[in-house]
């Protein structure tokens, strides 16, 4: 793996458009070519060399490539936007739209990360070690896919509506979570440690996809029908899973809990499931 620095030079009111920061962008330049690569604030069209001092060494091909963004990235937006495979590492918080439409690799974020984090995302690993705000993993207005597939885990809180409109992949909260939590879901998962919003679930139509909390619960929507308790075994792959591959080690605490098992969203005839713990 070789890796490229990247060092914010100072920090800017108006958000820097940054989606050229990627592996995929990276390889086989030349620290000068990188330097040359264009980035948006406003209007205007700069080089990322003006906001960014660059250091290191660039591979050959993406999944060899290491990004380190070594600062706060706050003001800077769409970060790993698109990216297929190698590693990004964003050592402080960073901006809106980080790793949206990723379909590969691994992003990490050492801090919080602002709204539309992970949007429609199609694969990989985006890890937020604070807190996300509102929309992760979501589909932009007008879509109908939020999170088609890869995993979002955030070890703080997250905002409301997360993964709207998903339908593959997984999402995992070990805070709590705002309202509308799994908006229109119509598959993947999501799982919650702590605390469930407001309105979780509403409109989902299901297609195998479920929201499963093993904290506490602000309310249920009367939309949603208890239909038993029980232990079902797949919980107990999932959580061994969380805690093997993803490091949530607090997961294996819950094998063998019952769950409260509720259907819905019955106001649009939907299948999915909240499982309660």
């Amino acid at each position: 793996m070789k890796s490229i620095t990247l060092t914010p030079k100072r920090y800017s009111k108006i958000p820097i458009e940054a989606e050229v920061i990627t592996p995929d962008n990276f390889t086989g330049k030349t620290l000068e070519g990188i330097k040359a690569l264009k980035v948006y604030i406003g209007n205007g069209v700069h080089n990322l060399e003006e906001f960014f001092d660059v250091d290191g060494e660039s591979a050959e091909v993406p999944r060899e490539q290491v990004i380190v963004v070594n600062g706060d990235a706050a003001h800077i937006k769409y970060i790993g936007r698109e990216m297929t495979s190698g590693e990004v590492e964003i050592q402080g918080n960073a901006g809106m739209h980080t790793g949206s439409m990723m379909s590969g690799g691994r992003l990490t974020v050492r801090g919080n990360v602002d709204d539309w984090a992970g949007a429609e995302m199609k694969g990989g690993l985006l890890k937020i070690q604070g807190d996300a705000k509102d929309l992760l993993g979501s589909a932009y207005r007008g879509s109908s896919e939020g999170l088609t597939g890869g995993c979002i885990v955030v070890n703080g809180d997250i905002g409301s509506e997360a993964g709207s409109f998903m339908r593959r992949g997984m999402i995992v909260v070990r805070g709590n979570s705002g309202s509308y939590t799994g908006l229109q879901l119509n598959g993947g998962v999501i799982f919650v440690f702590g605390r469930l919003g407001k309105r979780a679930g509403a409109l989902a139509k299901g297609n195998g996809g479920f929201i499963t909390c093993f904290g506490s619960i602000r309310e249920i929507l009367p939309t949603y029908i208890f239909e038993t308790t029980y232990t079902p075994t797949f919980m107990m792959l999932y959580l061994r899973e969380l805690s093997e591959n993803l490091g949530i080690d607090e997961a294996t605490q819950f094998i063998g809990t019952p769950l409260k098992r509720y259907r819905g969203d019955m106001a649009v005839g939907g299948n999915a499931e909240i499982l309660l713990a």
